[in-house]
């Protein structure tokens, strides 16, 4: 009996406990507690610079009369209480709101405040003043609305309250429930009329619970003017009538989030973060058309294809021909006309460093000026493979920093650049002629983000944009080693692929500033007739090779030599050291080095103790790391290959993957352990 009396009681504590979380929204800005106040650690993660304490989000609708006609405005308020622990936290003090803009509106932030709470005896109060409160601009159609509280200090807590109105139905604001930093609990309402349809999806590896979902009747006064014409007399007249749709409410929740844990290889943390998004697909008020936004890949060609920014830049080629004339006079080749007209747009026209779905200027002007974003130079690369007989089309994408694309959610926001994609018969190659370093076929890192959608004037389709290519470091070196423990001999190394774009930007026609790096970076090589090849032909490896007297590279003990044999391209530390990754490990390409050293030992020294050969393989044949070693006489050969074999990596693979790295840093630490032998045993 005390057993089921202790079990109800604390199934009651839980229930109860359970109920007060939930019932956060009774806290009201500006009441602090003392014991928010006194807070110095936070117990679920201690490591914690700063913590979440209650973070609440509303979105709705209100009618706004502008310009002598009433609208519907998306109204979003947010009230935020935050625990400083550490200086690290700082950080979170300073918000930066963006706010969209346009010629058929803005949006516009209001009720901003904001306070700092310390604790010196009793709680003082900061407060956020109107004059620290600016206003940027941040890209043609974005600004923002920065501050920084005040008199911050560990121990602080701070609070920020704020409305944004937005003329734009598609802007319905996205609720964040997970930041870099724990959430204790977070909340987010909606109330959205029935004329709206929108496209919920909640994203992320924390779980978000719908607490409740009710619906209510709303009553909107909506006013109008226009000309009397029956009077005759011209004048405005106004009109008003009131619009009674039922509401949808929902209520979304999640309580001790804990903080992302970014590591590396990964793609944007915007993928992973778990929120709740909202995309329009359509709205019609009562008696009124049916207004659609993009609801099928079919709309997304469409508009693209018709847009004057897009599709419509393409049209406008009839300078094109006199340009490529010249170029492939006499060539007979598609692949060989491909190749001279990339080479031209790449050699000809500057990336301006902007990522771009749409053209801001005609591709007449690009090519005169020598200078574009993305789209108008790869729009510019397809217009003139087109005038050149070769099929070729615009791939849209979005980069890896903009996230990845939803298959399920047919939106022209979620692209943000543009690549271009020939067919020579069946076979397809992607090109970008932004990057002056990467040839047909290998699309810059920034591009590396699964998939793509081919627009064609008819249809289009997806496009994998995993590369067909890697990296690949290949080095042999032929070295003799003295008695004395110094290494002397020859280093060839070749860069394939990715790894030969990244080292031909590294040289950037300065070999003699990449001598210089080499032998700064090698202090202790005394590195010798160095000679480069193949820095302009982008379609073959790097190859670097040079002469090197290596000191220090081994340690002499009494009669022993002690040396580490791999010399270059050692992995010295595990990328991966989360206990568990909710995400995926993305390379963004397969990784290989292949190491060769071919090594001379004296004749007065034998091998006493050396690596063991080994091979491990990741399951599903998701890479291998072989290790050989074998000697001949007095010469030894040491002989690894690191293979990652696929750019992606599930977080149900994560822990296979954590302890292959584990198996390659204790393979190449160990040593090669040489003894000095009695030279009259010498045969």
């Amino acid at each position: 009996m005390n057993n089921l009396i202790k079990t109800t009681f604390s199934l009651l504590l839980i229930l109860l406990a359970g109920y007060s979380k939930a019932d956060n929204e009774k806290i009201k800005f500006g009441k602090v507690s003392v014991e928010e106040l006194e807070m110095t650690v936070y117990q679920q993660d201690t490591s914690a610079a700063a913590v979440i304490l209650y973070d609440s989000g509303s979105s709705y609708f209100e009618t706004e009369y502008i310009n002598d006609n009433t609208d519907f405005i998306c109204k979003f308020e947010r009230h935020v209480r935050i625990k400083i622990l550490k200086p690290e936290g700082f950080d979170f003090a300073t918000f930066k709101i963006p706010l969209y803009h346009s010629e058929n509106g803005e949006e516009k932030t209001s009720s901003i405040k904001g306070r700092t709470y310390n604790l010196d005896g009793k709680i003082l109060i900061d407060k956020l003043e109107k004059n620290s409160i600016f206003k940027e601009e941040t890209t043609p159609n974005w600004n923002r609305i920065k501050f920084t509280m005040p008199n911050i200090k560990v121990g602080s807590v701070i609070e920020v309250k704020y409305q944004i109105s937005s003329p734009f139905k598609q802007n319905f604001k996205a609720w964040q429930f997970q930041y870099n930093i724990p959430v204790e609990y977070s909340k987010y309402n909606t109330r959205i009329p029935s004329y709206f349809n929108y496209q919920i999806t909640t994203k992320g590896y924390y779980p978000i619970t719908k607490l409740k979902e009710t619906s209510r009747p709303e009553n909107f006064l909506i006013k109008y003017k226009e000309i009397d014409n029956q009077s005759g007399s011209a004048q405005m007249i106004e009109h008003q009538y009131n619009l009674t749709p039922i509401s949808n409410i929902n209520e979304y929740y999640a309580e001790n989030i804990p903080s992302f844990k970014k590591e590396s290889y990964m793609l944007a943390e915007e993928n992973y973060l778990s929120c709740i998004e909202f995309e329009l697909q359509s709205y019609k008020y009562d008696y009124g058309a049916l207004h659609n936004f993009t609801s099928s890949w079919e709309d997304v060609q469409n508009k693209l294809i018709k847009s004057d920014y897009f599709g419509g830049t393409l049209k406008k080629d009839g300078f094109v021909e006199d340009v490529i004339a010249p170029l492939i006079s006499g060539v007979q080749s598609e692949e060989e006309k491909m190749a001279i007209i990339f080479q031209s747009v790449q050699n000809s026209i500057k990336w301006n460093e902007k990522n771009k779905l749409f053209c801001d200027n005609s591709l007449r002007s690009v090519w005169k000026e020598k200078s574009g974003s993305s789209a108008e130079i790869n729009l510019l690369l397809v217009a003139m493979l087109r005038k050149a007989g070769i099929q070729a089309n615009p791939v849209a994408l979005s980069t890896r920093q903009n996230g990845i694309i939803h298959p399920s959610h047919p939106t022209i926001t979620q692209m943000n650049y543009v690549v271009a994609c020939a067919k020579i018969g069946d076979k397809s190659y992607l090109m970008d002629a932004t990057d002056p370093y990467c040839p047909i076929g290998i699309l810059p890192f920034r591009c590396l983000n699964d998939k793509g959608r081919l627009i064609t004037e008819t249809n289009s389709e997806w496009i994998n944009l995993d590369p067909n290519k890697g990296s690949k470091i290949a080095i042999v070196s032929t070295l003799i080693l003295t008695e004395e423990g110094q290494l002397e001999g020859k280093i060839s190394e070749a860069f394939y692929d990715y790894k030969g774009v990244d080292i031909r930007k590294t040289i950037s026609n300065n070999t003699e500033g990449y001598t210089e790096k080499l032998k700064s970076d090698y202090e202790d090589w005394n590195i010798t007739d160095i000679e480069y090849k193949n820095l302009d032909d982008r379609n073959n490896p790097v190859q670097i090779s040079y002469m090197a007297e290596i000191e220090n590279a081994a340690n002499m003990e009494g009669e022993r030599i002690y040396l580490n044999p791999i010399l270059k391209y050692k992995t010295h530390e595990n990328p991966f050291k989360l206990e568990q990754r909710e995400y995926p490990v993305n390379f963004g390409y397969p990784i290989t080095v292949n190491y060769l050293l071919l090594l001379e030992l004296p004749t007065n020294f034998t091998i006493e103790e050396q690596p063991k050969s080994s091979k491990i393989v990741l399951p599903d044949n998701g890479g291998e790391y072989i290790y050989q070693i074998n000697k001949s006489a007095n010469k030894v050969m040491i002989k690894y290959s690191f293979n990652t074999g696929k750019s992606q990596y599930l977080s149900s693979e994560y822990e296979y993957l954590k302890e292959f790295y584990n198996h390659v840093i204790a393979k190449e630490n160990q040593i090669l352990v040489l003894k000095k032998i009695d030279p009259t045993s010498i045969k």
